[in-house]
């Protein structure tokens, strides 16, 4: 299923009839995915809580087991069990929103927002070759477009890949798979070599899709579907389809994305530094532990950098900013919520049933931590109090 095709452009051109505007359907579409995967986002957010809150206990287990892998091994899967985390299926909540996330990214890299190329690989062999020649019906790529009514399909170009002698010529042509295209739809055609746009001398193609190939080689031929609203305005963004890089980024028309790249590494570094408040302080942590905080610790930094030198529109910064400060404030929310007192497995009663095993209370906010000094509490059962009662009586006679 093409979720981009499928659901997000079918919703966003939905909300783009109530509000007419392209930048404010971006931010509202952002709003309802991000509302939709809260649930995952909950789920996946208290079970890192948990695992922050556990480790301290958890050096406390290797410690005290480290000379029996085996037992250890039992201990951590009980410690694991009896506090309800389970440390691979913590993820999975966050695999399962993933293909939303990439498909409203998609939705925004591609029309109507940006331009999109359907790609045909055309091989030239010399006329011994002859026998080679053969071309597909389509190309294996497609793209969506969206009609300036609002009218959705897919297109690819025909033929497909192909095989051709030298001196050979094809037409191109934009075919609809799915939908209607309109009676005035057009591609921008290119050829390319490599990377590089063809020379005269090696392939030529003109705008009505006639291709002529001279040389021997591989080729590329491109048909570039247009985003209709590449050039609209919102606000302070004077175009949603822009892709300025590098120092184009310094040219006062394009400040607009420089200010929602710059958002985009302050809003991740503080969604980062809320998710790392109840962590390990840094003085406990082992090695991979500091290795993986200073990697969240610079990772706004590196993301900011790549963003100015990637060409993508400038809807999508848009949309990154709006999802990062949407997703900060879901985290902080949760982070904010009652903790679970923790069981030490070596506490727990027996299996007869005796006793409610000992629980350590790591106190109201993983931010305050879980040591003695901060208020936390270990409260015993009974047949622990009992036996330690009878200890000391033992002791006393012995004295006497």
């Amino acid at each position: 299923m093409d979720i981009t095709y499928q659901v997000m452009i079918p919703i966003l051109l939905w909300i783009h009839k109530f509000t007419n505007s392209y930048g404010m359907s971006i931010i509202v579409l952002t709003l309802l995915v991000r509302a939709a995967v809260w649930p995952l986002v909950a789920a996946s957010t208290k079970n890192m809580k948990k695992m922050q809150l556990l480790q301290p206990k958890m050096k406390i287990i290797q410690a005290r087991y480290k000379d029996n892998p085996e037992l250890l091994q039992e201990k951590v899967m009980k410690f694991y069990s009896l506090n309800k985390v389970n440390p691979v299926t913590g993820c999975l909540p966050m695999v399962i929103q993933l293909p939303l996330l990439f498909a409203l990214f998609g939705t925004f890299n591609g029309p109507p927002f940006g331009d999109h190329p359907v790609d045909v690989k055309v091989t030239v062999v010399d006329t011994a070759e002859a026998s080679k020649v053969h071309r597909n019906e389509t190309s294996g790529s497609n793209s969506a477009y969206v009609s300036p009514d609002g009218q959705v399909c897919k297109v690819v170009v025909f033929p497909g890949e192909s095989i051709v002698t030298e001196g050979q010529s094809v037409d191109f042509a934009p075919r609809a798979v799915d939908g209607v295209l309109p009676q005035d739809f057009k591609v921008r055609w290119d050829v390319r070599k490599g990377n590089e746009l063809a020379h005269a001398d090696d392939a030529t193609i003109d705008q009505n899709g006639h291709a002529v190939f001279l040389k021997k080689g591989e080729y590329r031929v491109e048909g570039v579907v247009d985003g209709i609203a590449k050039h609209d305005s919102f606000g302070p963004i004077t175009s949603l389809g822009k892709k300025p890089t590098g120092v184009a980024l310094l040219k006062p028309e394009n400040w607009d994305q420089v200010f929602l790249i710059l958002l985009f590494g302050v809003s991740m570094y503080f969604s980062s530094k809320i998710s790392m408040a109840g962590s390990t302080k840094p003085e406990e942590m082992d090695e991979n532990q500091r290795i993986q905080a200073d990697s969240m610790k610079y990772l706004p930094l590196i993301m900011t950098v790549s963003f100015c030198v990637m060409p993508l529109p400038t809807g999508v910064f848009l949309y990154m900013v709006v999802s990062n400060a949407v997703q900060t404030l879901q985290t902080w929310l949760l982070m904010q919520g009652p903790t679970t007192p923790l069981i030490d497995p070596d506490d727990v009663a027996d299996s007869s049933g005796n006793g409610n095993g000992k629980v350590i209370d790591i106190g109201p906010s993983p931010k305050n931590g879980a040591g003695k000094a901060d208020g936390a509490t270990i409260q015993t059962n009974q047949a622990d109090l009992v036996g330690e009662g009878d200890k000391r009586k033992s002791k006393k006679k012995k004295k006497k």
